[in-house]
């Protein structure tokens, strides 16, 4: 039986171009049931905007026993660290990897004194994990909520081991 209390370890890797399907698939596995409630869903025009999107070096796998099972892609900001992709396998979901990543990620940002910020769809109940976290909504679109957590000192911080950090928004981030 599965401690409760106990997280998965989990590995992050640099994607590479070799990952597109495995992206591309984790992207439809998350995100196509809320973009679908928010915009509709043409898988034509997804694939497209998926490629066109498609920068890998901005992106990390996230592996757990060296099976791929998600996407992350955080950006360091002049004033805030932005999570511009956090994806969890349906399969992997309800584990508590995505909070145990978003907290090594709020570890870091504490580190330095800087907020962290994410967009996530109005329909996306990620929602409740964020605000769990202590994300709070300071601003909305007609599609997203802007949501933020101030810094806070890190009482136990974990450095999160090779974040890529870049300029541009990773693959299905703008989808979120």
């Amino acid at each position: 039986m599965r401690d409760p209390g106990a997280t998965l370890a989990y590995t992050l890797r640099p994607a590479t171009g070799a990952d597109f399907a495995f992206l591309y698939d984790l992207h439809v596995a998350c995100l196509r049931e809320y973009v679908a409630q928010t915009w509709g869903w043409d898988e034509a025009v997804q694939r497209e905007l998926f490629a066109t999107n498609f920068a890998p070096a901005r992106s990390q796998v996230v592996g757990v026993a060296d099976e791929p099972i998600g996407a992350l892609a955080v950006e360091r900001h002049a004033d805030a660290w932005f999570v511009a992709n956090l994806a969890i396998a349906p399969a992997w979901q309800g584990r508590g990897l995505g909070a145990a990543l978003l907290r090594d990620i709020l570890a870091t940002a504490a580190r330095e004194g800087l907020p962290t910020r994410l967009r996530v769809l109005r329909v996306n109940p990620a929602r409740r994990l964020y605000e769990r976290l202590g994300f709070v909504i300071v601003g909305e679109t007609p599609t997203h909520y802007l949501m933020e957590r101030a810094s806070r000192s890190a009482t136990a911080s974990i450095a999160i081991a090779g974040v890529i950090v870049g300029a541009g928004h990773a693959p299905g981030g703008a989808d979120r």
